[in-house]
């Protein structure tokens, strides 16, 4: 991230007397151009509460995090930051406290987890979803890892493409792409239907785990021939043979009670883990309105 443009990673340390790292929160500054002329809108994601020195108890968890937070918010205030949003806090009223008095507030928040450690893929999709991964192979739909960089170019013009009128519109800059792509601890997958490229996935490893950051195919252009099911399942299959216990779908979006998205990808067997995300906006009235909307 540190090497794409328009991203700025930034990172809150917390030390003891001695100088000793007792904890640590990242964030990343996304610039986003505007309808305005010269002008950009600062967007900050601050990833979870951070991470800890494994002797620090869950009461100073709560204290160091409180003093990380303030020293980052403030960072962020400083550098122009319209949207602030922290994902991925493991509790849901870890930090309440500091959160509120920033004037965060909680919207629940979807996940999928696929567990791989215990039984293969194929025993935990349900039977449509394994009948159309085989219609979609019967019909020529083939799916692998990106072999140059043009492939990574058209598979990310598919990707921004797919995203622009959806819940996560904003795309980092094609060359983090390209950084994933070579990278040891990143896969770039594409789908391809007579030596076209119509659809791939982005995953990134974490130790045993690997997590889908983004996904699409041209499912209506080739709606019987299924290629989002070969995409999303060579995904879990490539995790599954490289012995990672878990795999995640990310950004799955609000637990709404209807959802062809979430309901196509618990086809493949994974569980749905709710969480809540956070959120800041700049402009005061509208701030305050969803601090009163979703107070927990």
């Amino acid at each position: 991230m540190e090497h794409t443009p328009r991203m700025f990673p930034c990172m809150a340390i917390a030390r003891n007397k001695k100088g000793e790292i007792h904890g640590q929160i990242l964030a990343i500054i996304q610039r986003q151009p505007t309808f305005i002329p010269f002008r950009t809108s600062n967007h900050a994601r601050i990833y979870g509460e951070g991470t800890y020195d494994k002797t620090i108890s869950f009461k100073e968890k709560n204290t160091i995090f409180a003093t990380l937070l303030d020293s980052l918010v403030e960072h962020l205030r400083e550098h122009d930051c319209h949207h602030m949003e922290i994902s991925h806090i493991s509790r849901k009223m870890f930090g309440y406290k500091v959160l509120r008095r920033h004037g965060f507030f909680p919207v629940p928040w979807l996940q999928i987890h696929h567990s791989l450690h215990s039984k293969r893929p194929e025993e935990r999709a349900n039977e449509k979803a394994l009948y159309r991964i085989g219609r979609a192979y019967k019909t020529g739909i083939m799916t692998r890892e990106a072999d140059n960089d043009e492939e990574i170019t058209i598979l990310y013009k598919l990707i921004k493409s797919y995203y622009r009128f959806r819940k996560q519109r904003h795309i980092p800059d094609e060359k983090l792409f390209h950084l994933i792509g070579n990278s040891i601890n990143g896969h770039i997958y594409v789908t391809t239907y007579k030596d076209k490229i119509i659809g791939g996935s982005v995953v990134v490893d974490s130790d045993k785990n690997a997590m889908i950051w983004y996904d699409t195919a041209l499912k209506k252009r080739y709606l019987l021939h299924y290629p989002y099911h070969a995409t999303i399942w060579h995904a879990i299959r490539t995790a599954y043979r490289q012995g990672k216990e878990h795999i995640q779908i990310l950004n799955v979006g609000l637990p709404f009670k209807r959802s062809r998205y979430r309901n196509f990808i618990l086809s493949f067997g994974g569980k749905p883990v709710s969480s809540y995300r956070w959120f800041h906006f700049s402009f005061s009235w509208i701030n305050k309105l969803l601090f009163w909307y979703y107070r927990i």
